[in-house]
């Protein structure tokens, strides 16, 4: 994988990092009462979920494969194991509720959003770690 790849990919993992850092700080039961700060976290989070799927196109295109959607480059992660198949699972549900939270599908519960954001972005911590590992090797 060429330098510049490297580097990008890894200015994509600190964007996720530093939109975690700023969800688990914000993130609680508070925020239910909260308009602006529930909005913040919820733009946190896609921020978060963008960043990570552009480090999977990253991926891809620094495996010699041309970057498809953002479900099919986790898939193909997962084939190739730089990424677990539960890690790719959770990838895919976070990319689905920030389609949610972007586009209002069916309504947002707030309560239920808030909820999936507490459990994914452990994952997305996860991910940068997994990422950051792999680029190392």
């Amino acid at each position: 994988m060429n330098e510049d790849i490297k580097k990008r990919i890894m200015e994509k993992v600190e964007t996720v990092v530093e939109r975690v850092e700023f969800i688990e700080e914000h993130l609680s039961e508070e925020i239910l009462g909260d308009r602006i700060l529930r909005k913040a976290t919820y733009k946190e989070f896609q921020e978060a979920v963008e960043a990570a799927s552009d480090v999977c196109a990253m991926l891809r295109r620094g495996l010699n494969s041309s970057a498809k959607d953002d479900y099919d480059n986790v898939d193909f992660l997962v084939e190739r194991d730089v990424l677990e198949e539960r890690m790719g699972g959770k990838l895919k549900e976070a990319n689905g509720l920030r389609n949610r939270l972007i586009h209002g599908y069916d309504g947002v519960n707030d309560e239920t959003a808030c909820y999936a954001i507490k459990e994914l972005v452990v994952n997305l911590r996860d991910f940068s770690v997994v990422v950051l590992e792999w680029i190392r090797k």
